[in-house]
């Protein structure tokens, strides 16, 4: 009897030995009688079985309950990460015992909803996302609009964060729940920042540390400050090194320039024959020396030191004054005629000509760029031949447009002559006026055309 069961356990053990070593069932494809989650995946490739446990569950909608309200949203739009392959390579002796012995194996695998902007577009459609009307959440910040740093704590508001909601439906469809009851409480958007928190006071000391120079520009008119909220966005200290955003100082300058640059603006003028008319700057106006105010404004901020910074002018009116002063030349494109003066008192009272239809001569308020001497100027005419005319000074006002005689080949001015055989945009004028124009002005010198 005991060599009976001696024989019949060595039996067992080469049956179940070799049922677990000698077997294995197929590699790429579940054997007959698999379920995973409840779906027979049976004969089915790794593949084949995920797409069907996708299926099983994209088939349906969710179910959001809101104040006992049911709201359906697909979940066509759903894909999930599961590893059903992972079964095959982990086969335990029992169920490869069950599999040999053709019973049913039962396998459970986790289905996590991936990322979808679909699914949570279709929730933030949902009547209970639209957040019109409902109170911002905001972070805590540190008030940088002076130097005290003050504090300003998080306020949870009452607005609803879809992405909250999306968060509540993923987790139950993970645990195999296709229903969630939403309360307010779950779906309120959160601050990202509290006060609170080592990151906010983290934050608070590098604002203390780093941006509590101050920096500020004398403009005449009054003082400009930076204010720390200016320099936190142009530059960002790390371990004491700065980081420059060279797009915000930039900014910062351009944005400056507006306020104190002078061009386009209107001037009540008084002409010669008594009229009083508006004429609006083109070139005519101080204006800030953009690259230089940015560079220094760079070095300054490196060294973060407390320092007033110099306004840097292009260019100024003439004799730094304001509005254009007693002091310029006139120019009257209906009259055809020129008047210089100086100091408020007439020097040249001249007859011109201006530029042609087509090559007008440029309104506005302008400054002289320079004079020249004799010099020969040259373009192209209208058909597109080459020009070149011999002139006893040039003085320029706007772009290739300016002041000048003849050197003899004009001889006649004033009246229509502009229209049939004006200029090619300069103010031509008779040599002895050009020339007492040319030694009375200076770079600077106003303009005004009408």
């Amino acid at each position: 009897m005991k060599k009976f069961f001696v024989i019949l356990l060595a039996a067992a053990v080469l049956f179940f030995g070799g049922v677990y070593f000698l077997y294995q069932p197929p590699a790429d494809r579940f054997p007959a009688t698999t379920r995973i989650n409840n779906i027979d995946v049976t004969g089915l490739t790794i593949d084949e079985a995920e797409k069907k446990i996708t299926e099983s569950r994209t088939n349906r909608d969710f179910q959001f309950i809101y104040n006992k309200v049911i709201f359906p949203v697909s979940m066509k739009t759903l894909k999930f990460d599961i590893n059903a392959g992972s079964i095959l390579t982990s086969l335990t002796y029992y169920e490869k015992l069950r599999y040999f012995l053709h019973m049913e194996n039962r396998f459970e695998v986790p289905i996590k909803p991936a990322e979808s902007e679909e699914f949570l577009g279709e929730i933030e459609k949902l009547p209970f996302c639209d957040n019109t009307g409902k109170e911002k959440t905001t972070d805590a910040y540190v008030d940088l609009s002076d130097f005290e740093f003050r504090t300003v704590k998080e306020k949870i508001g009452t607005e609803v964060d879809p992405k909250r909601v999306r968060d509540i439906a993923y987790e139950n469809i993970t645990n195999g729940n296709y229903a969630a009851e939403l309360i307010d409480e779950d779906m309120i958007r959160q601050p990202e920042l509290v006060a609170d928190s080592d990151e906010f006071r983290e934050r608070l000391q590098y604002c203390k540390d780093n941006l509590s120079f101050k920096l500020e520009y004398d403009t005449g008119d009054g003082t400009e400050v930076i204010r720390p909220e200016q320099i936190d966005k142009m530059v960002t200290y790390t371990d004491g090194e700065p980081e420059f955003s060279k797009k915000q100082i930039k900014k910062f300058i351009k944005n400056l320039a507006s306020e104190l640059n002078e061009y386009n603006e209107s001037y009540n003028f008084t002409t010669s024959g008594g009229s009083q008319i508006t004429v609006k700057g083109v070139t005519y106006g101080r204006a800030i020396d953009q690259d230089a105010m940015t560079k220094e404004l760079k070095n300054a901020l490196k060294e973060q030191k407390s320092k007033s910074l110099d306004i840097k002018w292009s260019q100024l009116k003439y004799n730094n004054g304001k509005g254009i002063g007693n002091s310029y030349i006139e120019i009257s494109i209906p009259g055809q005629h020129v008047w210089c003066y100086k100091n408020g008192e007439l020097v040249v009272d001249c007859a011109c000509v201006t530029g042609a239809p087509g090559h007008d001569t440029a309104r506005g308020v302008f400054f002289i760029n320079y004079i020249t001497g004799p010099t020969t100027l040259r373009g192209y005419n209208g058909d597109g031949t080459k020009y070149a005319s011999p002139v006893n000074c040039f003085m320029p006002f706007y772009g290739g447009q300016g002041l000048h005689g003849s050197n003899g080949w004009r001889s006649q001015w004033g009246g229509e002559i502009y229209k049939t055989a004006g200029s090619h945009g300069c103010v031509n004028c008779p040599d002895a006026a050009a020339r007492k124009i040319a030694d009375t002005v200076s770079a600077g010198y106003p303009v005004v055309i009408y």
